[in-house]
């Protein structure tokens, strides 16, 4: 089995502990072959080769290697250098105490659904400006000056109306506890394939979130956009946009086959994280 180890390079105790990591891997399955990778840039992620990937930084590290490694097939396991925590689910010593039923492909792995967006010329047929892939979300965000947006939403090659406000958020299972959540949209389970469609600030009290099947493909046109509107991938990948353009998602021929940590289950981390559904505290 080919593994290799990626450490968020801004993070000095995650790259010590991927050392760690690699040796105490090494130590335990010395049949093997462990790689610990320096360069995180795209083109290395790109070129990448292995079986199973061990990501150590927060979810940030984790969604920016997430867009490479859908494509690459294999496992990936999160270890949490981060604040949340959130899909990064293990600490060094649960990797270290669950390695072996992660070894051995005996752990749980969730398929995480990917979304594929493409933002198009606005011709007849649009032709792709720039496309990428998303863990957690596609969003437009009105930018500065910060007018409120008109946007016009198709869903299934139909126009179904158009909207105003600060922008919009279309959001896998995955993302719905991130950006969605805090624009007001629904929890997910991980397990189900769906894809929200939630509003930002929306100028109608009647434009609420709404879950769409997976194989939904959305499309919103901006009709009215400021200088600085922007589509943003996960947060960090950023395009401008402009009149006209047309953003395409849907979903993604790729899925991200994430480990979980044996020890909690996705309704736990809710409450220990989230603190779902608990009482206020002083």
């Amino acid at each position: 089995m080919q593994i290799a180890i990626i450490a968020n390079p801004s993070k000095p105790d995650a790259v010590a502990a991927a050392h760690k990591v690699q040796a105490f891997v090494h130590q335990q399955s010395a049949d093997c072959s462990v790689q610990f990778v320096s360069d995180v840039s795209a083109n290395a992620l790109a070129r990448l080769k292995a079986d199973l990937v061990i990501v150590l930084g927060g979810d940030g590290t984790l969604l920016q290697a997430a867009r490479f490694l859908a494509k690459l097939g294999g496992r990936v396991v999160g270890i949490n250098f981060g604040k949340l925590g959130y899909m990064a689910a293990f600490s060094v010593e649960q990797f270290q105490h669950h390695w072996v039923t992660i070894a051995s492909n005996q752990a749980p792995v969730t398929n995480r659904l990917m979304l594929h967006a493409c933002i198009g010329s606005g011709k007849k047929p649009p032709a792709a400006k720039f496309e990428c892939l998303a863990l957690n979300e596609v969003a437009i965000n009105s930018g500065s000056p910060f007018r409120m947006l008109d946007i016009l939403l198709r869903i299934d090659g139909q126009d179904i109306t158009t909207f105003r406000g600060d922008g919009v958020v279309v959001s896998t299972a995955s993302g719905s506890t991130g950006y969605n959540l805090s624009a007001g949209g629904p929890l997910l389970s991980p397990a189900v394939e769906a894809i929200v469609l939630t509003p930002i600030c929306a100028h109608s009290l009647s434009f609420r979130p709404v879950v769409l099947p997976a194989e939904t493909t959305v499309e919103l046109v901006p009709l009215r956009v400021n200088p600085g509107s922007m589509v943003n991938f996960d947060g960090q990948v950023l395009e401008s946009l402009a009149e006209g353009q047309t953003v395409t998602v849907r979903k993604a021929s790729e899925v991200l086959r994430l480990v979980e940590n044996p020890d909690q289950s996705h309704w736990q981390m809710l409450g220990s994280k989230l603190q779902w559904a608990q009482n206020p505290r002083v």
